[in-house]
């Protein structure tokens, strides 16, 4: 019995070793034998999951103007899933025969053009793309184009070595850009970003010819009224290294291909105008065709932004500056003369409007190769500087009221005090004279003001101290951010944390605007409101709310339930009440250097005006705000160059003619379902939305 059981065993443990061994040889066949064909096999076999884009969200005017939205528009796209690969290089070749005899553009990236005797050459100041090539080449940093050309089209990389000079360039071009952008199986390739609607046509109708090439439907970025508020805007691009890393870093995916916002709202907002992907799964079988596609999650489209900006009044503002700035031109022809406007609501310190000058088109620069480059290499009139956020100016005489107010509330001087104005400063000796443009006598504040008497206030300041100064100047907004959804420069305020050691000699220039100080327009405005609501500053805002996509229902709203204070200057009533009577004197006294601009106007208006020395030609500035009794609008302008005050009080009287009433606002013409400007806004609205 005994040795019955131990046959048995011995006879089980034969069996287990045999199984196993078949096992074992089973498994090296499926890994090493044939291990290569068996994974091809399973990659063919596999599912696939493709990232469905959104819709982006759009951005429009207070009133519901477009400005920045979707039409609907077509591109050209590879998908590996569908393209045999050893078909892919005539296929790119076919695809750019095709684009170039509809006249239609295809993503050509590549930093190498073919030259007359048909060599290769480099694309002169595009050196950071070039070194990108070498590298991706393996090559030195003195390799040619030839040799990045030669290196690229070898057999084991993109083997096109066999085909004519251009069809090798181009082949090289796409298939480099494929490379750069993840091109696979779940993520497919633009090849076109935007085409007509009868080259689509006359694609599909090729596409038996063209395996792996489709045509798709896709909500494309039209910026229409391109010049209205075009650097408030912002606009679109391709998403660099550094942004990919950024966005990657925030927990947020995006696609190699992925377009992002680049400046702007569309840059500020773009978490919210962006939307959600969606994704699909396709099945490929074995022989590598497509068994299914499903749709997993529907992609959703992302929200509307709506600007505080009235288009109507942007436009008048644009208008009345070009004017202003093309007449100071006329009288001082050898500087380069631009400007800025903004006027903000008092009531809540929205922007109404906010220009620089010189502007461009947005709609233009971002479909106009030619236009674009003519924008990109203005560097003597630069249109693309904002002004208004960035653009960092000596106030001038505009700097007075903070003057005032700090000396009013720290006792240094009050109602009565009375300095005697001689023309000029002469405490520090006759090499640091500092004068005044009149000799006014003994004068009041009231009457300083009004004339703009600088040794009334250079006195003043002294009285005052400069660390004083600059703790009420910081509560009014100099130095300090305003708020405002987009990159703006924080300016300079004129003090010791700038210039050590700092001397009397310097409080005497920072008190009249001069010195080291440096404010944005919008922070004059800022500054200006802040005055008319007796010395709070709200925070400065561009956007007035966020809806879904449809704009039916709303987000996020700034209103009165969530105006948010920024500052209260700590003025006490009576002396913000005398400097607002002293800014209203301005306009209201014979000797207020704004007396002829506004002494018969239909509505109470208090102003200081305002020149900022400088070379080649004083800048002017000037701020006001109306109605004085009840403010609701506060304006600042500043003309480079522009020597006479009433070049920059022209542009704010012109925007409260229109706010007022007393002129005309301009029409803005509505948008075609198709981008273009003269139809029905809430059909192009419709289309919109149908395009996601």
């Amino acid at each position: 019995m005994e040795r019955r059981g131990v046959g048995r065993y011995i006879t089980c443990i034969a069996i287990l070793l045999v199984v196993f061994s078949l096992f074992g040889l089973q498994l090296i066949n499926w890994q090493i034998v044939n291990g290569a064909a068996y994974r091809e096999v399973a990659d063919k076999s596999s599912s696939y999951t493709i990232t469905t884009e959104p819709a982006r969200g759009e951005i429009l005017d207070v009133n519901g103007v477009d400005l920045a939205i979707n039409i609907t528009g077509y591109k050209i796209v590879f998908d590996m899933l569908y393209m045999p690969a050893e078909s892919q290089n005539d296929i790119i070749v076919k695809m750019v025969g095709l684009m170039d005899r509809l006249e239609q553009e295809w993503v050509d990236e590549l930093p190498i053009v073919v030259t007359e005797d048909g060599g290769y050459a480099f694309v002169e100041g595009q050196e950071d793309e070039i070194e990108a090539l070498r590298s991706t080449a393996r090559l030195q940093s003195y390799a040619t184009a030839e040799d990045c050309i030669n290196r690229l089209a070898a057999e084991d990389n993109y083997d096109c070595a066999e085909y004519s000079v251009q069809e090798k360039r181009d082949i090289i071009s796409v298939r480099y850009n494929m490379v750069k952008t993840g091109y696979n199986y779940e993520t497919p390739y633009t090849f076109a970003e935007s085409i007509t609607q009868e080259a689509a046509t006359i694609v599909m109708e090729n596409s038996q010819k063209l395996p792996g090439v489709s045509v798709e439907d896709v909500p494309t970025r039209k910026y229409v009224n391109g010049a209205i508020a075009p650097n408030i805007v912002g606009y679109i691009g391709a998403i660099d290294e550094d942004e990919y890393n950024q966005k990657k870093e925030e927990g947020k995916e995006y696609a190699l291909n992925a377009k992002i916002g680049k400046s702007g709202i569309e840059l500020a907002y773009e978490d919210q105008l962006r939307g959600t992907e969606g994704s699909r799964t396709v099945e490929r079988s074995p022989d590598g065709s497509v068994i299914s596609e499903t749709e997993n999650t529907p992609a959703v489209a992302g929200n509307t932004v709506y600007l505080t900006i009235d288009a109507r009044l942007q436009q008048v503002a644009s208008e009345a500056l070009r004017a202003s700035v093309e007449a100071a031109r006329k009288t001082n022809p050898d500087n380069t003369i631009s400007g800025a406007v903004v006027a903000l609501n008092v009531k809540d310190f929205s922007v109404l409007c906010a220009q620089s000058y010189p502007s461009y088109d947005m709609g233009l620069f971002m479909e106009d190769d030619d236009y674009r480059q003519q924008i990109l290499s203005d560097d003597v009139n630069s249109p693309m500087y904002d002004r208004v956020f960035m653009g960092g100016y000596a106030p001038g005489s505009i700097m007075k009221p903070a003057v005032a107010l700090a000396a009013l509330q720290e006792g240094a001087i009050n109602a009565n005090t009375t300095f005697n104005c001689t023309g000029a400063l002469t405490d520090f000796g006759p090499q640091y004279v500092t004068r005044c443009m009149h000799v006014h006598g003994n004068v009041s504040l009231l009457e300083a003001m009004a004339g703009s008497c600088n040794v009334y206030f250079m006195r003043t300041g002294l009285a005052t101290g400069i660390t004083n100064l600059n703790n009420y100047q910081r509560r009014l907004g100099f130095g300090v951010p305003t708020g405002v959804e987009i990159a703006e420069y924080t300016g300079i305020l004129a003090g010791p944390d700038e210039r050590d050691p700092w001397l009397d000699g310097n409080t005497v220039q920072a008190s009249i605007g001069q010195s080291d100080d440096a404010l944005t327009p919008i922070q004059m405005a800022t500054y200006c409101a802040t005055i008319a609501n007796d010395g709070v500053r709200l925070r400065t805002h561009l956007v007035s709310k966020v809806t879904d996509y449809s704009r039916q229902n709303v987000l996020e709203e700034y209103n009165a339930d969530n105006i948010e204070v920024m500052a209260d200057a700590g003025i006490s009533p009576e002396n913000m009440q005398l400097v607002q009577e002293s800014m209203r004197n301005v306009i209201t006294s014979p000797s207020g250097t704004a007396y002829s601009y506004f002494q018969n106007y239909g509505v109470a208006v208090a102003a200081k005006t305002g020149t900022a020395e400088n070379t080649g030609g004083d800048h002017t500035t000037f701020m006001a705000y109306a109605p004085y009794d009840d403010p609701e609008i506060a304006v600042a302008v500043i003309i480079e160059h522009g020597e006479r005050g009433t070049y920059s009080s022209s542009v704010a009287k012109a925007i409260f003619d229109a706010y007022f009433g007393f002129t005309e606002m301009p029409e803005i013409p509505e948008t075609n379902p198709d981008g273009t400007v003269g139809g029905d806004a809430s059909s192009a609205a419709a289309d919109s939305s149908a395009a996601q």
